[in-house]
């Protein structure tokens, strides 16, 4: 019996982008990359540390992190995670469905999963925020293409008027929440890789909950809602013109976005590298201005770049880049294994790494482990149908179970039986 009064349909293999799939693998690994160096602590290591663990070379490491990966890759989520509302609101609406429903259901689950993810485990949690402006992106669903076009790009002048604004005021850019989050895990704060190393569950537990909150001030301190806001705006227009037909053969709109975004990286990239990144718990000053406005011409347009450079590039090298499809369709598990993997190895009650790797190490380990997850996911999309905790989440959404064998792996049965 379901929860709703809605048969679920499971989303038919048919109806499936599998660029769309092999495109979100692809952010996967970004992601990974991008996280590798903060659940390692290599983040916060200073520079006498870096060079004894990695040499001189590793500012070069640094450099390139900032300029091609830093944001890039959940810029790239938060596109997808647009366009998949997109899809989702579309086949739910054709079939008749509640529509809404289902939706709020299925966000409302997906928060849950952030909030276990972000408040027990992890602080770099990216499923909250997403959840929550996936309630947004309901409100807004009807939007004109028009308003959601001109609202995104309002939307990325936000942060460097909001950064002047908030030095000008004399505003904390945390709101206050890294005070809080301070007073619950100092350590947190005043020496990071010690905090990854605290020996006991209870010590790493009570800072995973100060963490959460400081992720929080950190969305507020580099302006990430209006980013994350307006990314997801242009995913919900590209999700409309995947559904009419008009974005994955319109040529000339994705080289635009490929040669205008590239470029732009290409010029603001290695200045905000050169200012250092945004970073946090930093104090208003102009360095920290002229970053804010870089990072709005580097990341967020690089990141549409990777993505309009990996649907061309798709046309013609489709059977190399359709590995990277089964990760995508297991992003869930394959995200939150990636944490598991990350703290089993670096965390104090783990293998206590934090602190010991080069960062060259640390890129061949997200290489070997992104390389695994590539072949499971494949093997076990052989044989199933959804990923383990995707099958979980569909599961809750619609109050049953729905079948787990992939129907290429499900035995045939004779007329006569």
């Amino acid at each position: 019996m379901t929860l709703l009064n809605e048969k679920p349909v499971p989303t038919a293999r048919g109806e499936r982008y599998d660029v769309l799939d092999a495109l979100r693998g692809f952010a996967l690994l970004g992601i990974f990359a991008a996280n590798i160096r903060f659940f390692s602590g290599w983040e916060f290591l200073s520079e006498a540390d870096r060079v004894a663990l990695a040499g001189e070379s590793h500012a070069l490491w640094d450099f390139l992190h900032l300029a091609l990966i830093d944001g890039k890759f959940y810029t790239l989520f938060s596109l997808l995670f647009g366009i998949g509302f997109a899809l989702q609101l579309s086949r739910l609406e054709q079939r008749g469905t509640a529509a809404t429903k289902i939706y709020l259901r299925r966000t409302f689950i997906l928060l849950g999963f952030g909030f276990i993810h972000l408040f027990v485990f992890w602080e770099g949690d990216i499923l909250t925020s997403y959840a929550l402006l996936g309630f947004v992106l309901l409100a807004i669903r009807r939007w004109s293409d028009r308003a959601l076009l001109v609202t995104a790009g309002v939307s990325l002048l936000v942060p460097p008027i909001g950064y002047a604004l908030f030095w000008g005021f004399g505003i904390d850019q945390s709101l206050g929440l890294y005070g809080v989050a301070s007073g619950i895990c100092p350590s947190f704060f005043t020496d990071p890789v010690a905090e990854i190393r605290l020996a006991t569950i209870g010590e790493q537990l009570t800072c995973s909950i100060g963490g959460g909150i400081a992720r929080f001030g950190y969305l507020f301190d580099t302006w990430r809602w209006p980013k994350l806001f307006a990314i997801m705006l242009l995913g919900l227009w590209a999700g409309r013109q995947l559904v009419r037909g008009e974005l994955l053969d319109n040529t000339k709109l994705l080289t635009a976005i490929l040669v205008i975004g590239g470029l732009s990286g290409a010029v603001a990239g290695p200045v905000l590298a050169s200012l250092n990144g945004i970073g946090f718990l930093r104090p208003h000053t102009v360095q920290g201005f002229y970053a804010v406005i870089a990072y709005t011409f580097a990341v967020i347009p690089l990141g549409l770049a990777y993505a309009a450079g990996f649907v061309l590039l798709w046309r013609v090298a489709r059977p190399a880049l359709n590995v990277l499809a089964a990760p995508g369709r297991m992003a869930l598990t394959n995200y939150l294994t990636q944490t598991a993997i990350g703290l089993i190895v670096f965390l104090g009650i783990g293998f206590d790494q934090a602190g010991l790797w080069s960062i060259q190490s640390l890129y061949l380990f997200v290489g070997a482990v992104f390389l695994c997850q590539i072949i499971f996911s494949n093997l076990w999309l052989s044989r199933f149908q959804y990923g383990p905790l995707e099958w979980v989440w569909r599961t809750l959404t619609y109050g049953q179970m729905p079948g787990m064998l992939s129907r290429r792996s499900t035995p045939k049965t004779s007329a006569n039986s």
